[in-house]
């Protein structure tokens, strides 16, 4: 099992009050080289336990990433139940594009 902290996010649509994250920027724990990703990849890993996901909060502390279900029904990621107060992935830059 591999721990990765996810470096940056991509997000759907274009309404500032209502968006997605749908892939992240993720590297391993230790180091290494990083990759981008679906949510939906992360989302089943997590499920089986395959693999942890986390960010970095503003005072260098890992913060889990979850699962989340939207109330618009969307199936995508969070670290807390308010991701937009506690500044973490809400916060996170877009991944460059390859």
């Amino acid at each position: 099992m591999t721990d990765y902290l996810i470096t940056c996010v991509n997000r759907s649509g274009t309404d500032p009050e209502h968006r997605h994250i749908t892939e992240v920027g993720i590297r391993p724990r230790t180091g290494g080289s990083g990759r981008v990703v679906p949510v939906k990849q992360v989302r089943q890993q997590i499920k089986l336990g395959v693999h942890h996901y986390f960010s970095v909060d503003a005072a260098g502390h890992r913060v889990p990433v979850r699962r989340y279900k939207c109330v618009c029904g969307r199936k995508t990621i969070r670290t807390f139940d308010d991701d937009l107060t506690d500044k973490n992935l809400s916060v996170k830059k877009p991944c460059a594009s390859p």
